[in-house]
């Protein structure tokens, strides 16, 4: 299958990028099959590009010579987006790899988001994983601008509530939004 995505071609001609995404990322490009088939209601395009470890999978909306926003589908029946593009959806995933349990927190806002940060981070610390050094490797070998992680929650919470993109199962149930 070809990647018209740039940044999706970097990844895998990249292989210290690649398994940077992921781990301790969760992003990562060998993982690209959803559990069930889905598609998006709209009937554009959708292209699995990445999994995480809880079965979830990362999809680039739209057709490679238009405007390719990334929509994440849990295992458990929820979806939304969470970057315009792969550039911002990397960017975010690199910059708060716990993005998930911010998101949680989103009926709050972006201070209710930005509040368990801290304390999401230490859990990184304790299990000896060096996130910033990470954080440095990755964007120097994709040559990516890593926005503060204040700006990056900002665009997610703009983003995940962004109308037009739902995602359907194979039955045509629609999947639940990811932020409530």
């Amino acid at each position: 299958m070809s990647r018209p995505d740039p940044l999706l071609d970097l990844i895998h001609r990249t292989p210290a990028a690649a398994e940077l995404l992921a781990w301790p990322f969760d992003f990562d490009i060998s993982r690209t099959d959803h559990p069930e088939a889905v598609r998006l209601a709209s009937g554009d395009a959708l292209e699995a590009v990445a999994g995480d470890g809880a079965g979830g999978t990362f999809f680039l909306c739209g057709e490679a010579a238009g405007e390719r926003p990334v929509l994440y589908a849990d295992s458990e029946g929820q979806a939304g987006l969470i970057g315009r593009d792969l550039t911002a959806a990397i960017q975010l995933i690199a910059r708060v790899p716990y993005w998930r349990d911010c998101l949680v927190r989103a009926s709050g806002g972006l201070e209710a988001m930005c509040s368990v940060v801290a304390e999401l981070e230490r859990e990184y610390d304790d299990n000896s994983i060096d996130l910033d050094t990470c954080r440095t490797s990755l964007a120097g070998s994709l040559t990516l601008n890593l926005p503060p992680m204040v700006d990056v929650l900002a665009r997610l919470l703009e983003t995940v509530t962004r109308p037009g993109f739902v995602l359907l199962n194979e039955w045509g149930d629609a999947y639940e939004p990811i932020s409530r």
